[in-house]
């Protein structure tokens, strides 16, 4: 059974783990939103992680598991950003090594970061196959244990940590609503209201751009393959083995967000919060926005994934709604 990819005791023990290097997010609520909404809605605030996004929580848990044989040769992974900071973050202050592999595409503040915190950074082409083929590379080459960037159950397990936070708080959300690219998180969110908030109902948010998601949930098959055109760079992956049976069985559904959506509802975020947050982070809020009518009177929780953006990339500014 899906759920038996990580148990109840699975998800506390790697709760435990990630308060070594991940910290304690607040979850925060804003007038303006709920008035928009006819919600309750409360925001849990990942980019004020020590990496500036939730992936601090995935790679804790990963590297706290190797050897100490295993430590000695480092790790070696493929990511676009957050990841990476994250990887490159704990593999410093463990004193490792870390080889990431990421696209040419990447996010340019997020590779400077990974490297400011000691990683080896290696470039290759945009897509999965390059991504694999590199990392197995540096692996043969350098001995270093290959750490996947989502597609493994520590990876989810670490992930889960975040709406455990939430629930250990306040567990009594209609809704909990996270972003979806590798479904590492989604898979791990999912699982935690499976043991922890049974009455909460978790929906998996994707750009129309990178719907492979949503259209793997609907048709019952893993897409394996996929182009990815969205500005929500952190969910261009493909979701992976290990998390779609998750997300199939523990997931109610999964919303679609349009780029424009995307685009205005990270500068209306802006605006109404005064908190930075990533594209990313932009397309909860632009699918729930299409979804409204059948939210209003309910409480949800959305999962704000992180907030590296580069300034010098942004788009066109004219495209933010009143």
């Amino acid at each position: 059974m899906a759920s038996e990819i990580l148990s109840r005791e699975d998800l506390q023990a790697a709760y435990i783990r990630v308060q070594c290097y991940a910290e304690h997010t607040p979850l925060m609520t804003f007038p303006k939103l709920n008035e928009h909404f006819g919600a309750e809605l409360w925001l849990k605030c990942e980019q004020f992680q020590p990496i500036g996004a939730f992936k601090i929580r995935g790679a804790t848990n990963f590297i706290l598991q190797m050897s100490e044989a295993e430590r000695k040769k480092g790790v070696v992974t493929h990511s676009s950003g957050n990841h990476a900071q994250a990887v490159a973050y704990v593999c410093h202050h463990l004193g490792m090594p870390a080889y990431i592999v990421m696209p040419e595409n990447s996010n340019k503040l997020k590779i400077r970061n990974a490297k400011g915190w000691g990683a080896e950074v290696r470039f290759c082409e945009p897509g999965t196959e390059p991504r694999l083929k590199m990392a197995q590379e540096v692996h043969e080459e350098t001995g270093a244990m290959i750490m996947p960037s989502y597609d493994h159950p520590w990876i989810m397990g670490g992930q889960a940590s975040c709406a455990m936070e939430i629930f250990r708080e306040q567990n009594d959300f209609d809704y909990l609503l996270a972003p979806l690219g590798g479904g590492g998180l989604l898979s791990g969110s999912a699982l935690s209201a499976h043991y922890f908030s049974a009455g909460t109902k978790v929906i998996g948010t994707e750009p129309t751009q990178a719907s492979d998601g949503f259209e793997g949930f609907h048709s019952g098959e893993r897409v394996e393959q996929a182009k990815a055109n969205t500005i929500a760079d952190g969910l261009r992956t493909t979701v992976g083995a290990f998390p779609f049976p998750v997300i199939q069985k523990h997931v109610d559904d999964i919303w679609l967000a349009e780029e424009a959506a995307i685009v205005q509802w990270m500068y209306r975020i802006w605006d109404w919060t005064k908190l930075i947050i990533e594209p990313s982070c932009a397309v909860p809020f632009a699918a729930l926005d299409q979804q409204k009518e059948k939210m209003k009177g309910k409480k949800l929780a959305v999962i704000v994934t992180g907030g590296n953006v580069d300034f010098t990339e942004l788009p066109a500014g004219d495209q933010m709604m009143s």
